[in-house]
């Protein structure tokens, strides 16, 4: 499978619509291979270990900048990490605005597939872009005083995680309805089973109640009958 083409306008060098897109459109997940949609699960998962993988790079980069071990090449490397990582995250956010589409309508384990991803894939936006800043701000520190408005390799994070906050707000109310259904699902089954234990201790406490009241009877009538006989005799 090619992921070369990451637009929306192809999954395998065809339209992951499977058809013509038009506004107003909404995909089935039924219309697509599921084997092709699990591909694009493995493959944003693999870019969200690339980005953490990059990001943790980058911060042992980070800590040799002004150092004895800073070199040219330690500060090319760092410049072509952050360009790889910033390609991976632009592809991952169209997988998934990609994936938000394929699936809706689709089974309950691919929705909570694609919202572990979606928060997943927002951590490690959040820890790059937080990191990107510090490798700025030490690099523009150790820059001729002419270069240092130099802003290379900057991704606004802010907007993309914004981005995919959007559409886990926007898919949400569908995983949290699936889930607001299996919880309601449990409790009625949590209810019913503490109906049925009440209902148990109740006819055992109706059985001693019952018990109680036939001995007390027995009693009474073995009492009356004993005044008969000693009237009587007397």
């Amino acid at each position: 499978m090619s992921y070369g083409a990451i637009d929306g306008s192809s999954f395998s060098g065809r339209n992951p619509f499977g058809g013509p897109s038009r506004q107003g459109y909404q995909p089935l997940a039924s219309q697509i291979d599921p084997n092709e949609i699990q591909e694009v699960f493995q493959e944003l998962t693999a870019n969200i270990f690339r980005i953490n993988t990059n990001v943790t790079s980058l911060e042992k980069s980070l800590q040799a900048l002004g150092t004895p071990n800073d070199t040219q090449e330690l500060r090319d490397g760092l410049h072509t990490t952050q360009q790889e990582t910033n390609k991976t995250i632009s592809s991952s956010t169209k997988y998934i605005k990609q994936l938000s589409e394929i699936v809706r309508g689709s089974s309950r384990r691919e929705w909570l597939q694609l919202d572990r991803l979606k928060n997943q894939l927002s951590d490690s936006i959040q820890r790059y872009g937080g990191l990107q800043k510090k490798v700025a701000e030490k690099s523009r520190a150790l820059l001729p005083a002419a270069q240092q408005d130099r802003q290379a390799d900057m991704l606004d994070v802010n907007q993309i995680i914004k981005d995919l906050a959007l559409l886990v707000h926007e898919q949400g109310e569908n995983i949290d309805s699936i889930e607001a259904n299996i919880e309601s699902a449990a409790s009625n089954v949590v209810a019913a089973n503490d109906q049925l234990a009440k209902a148990n201790q109740h006819q055992k406490r109706a059985r001693k109640m019952k018990c109680c009241l036939i001995l007390t009877g027995v009693i009474i009538l073995s009492v009356i009958i004993i005044i008969i006989v000693v009237s009587v005799k007397h």
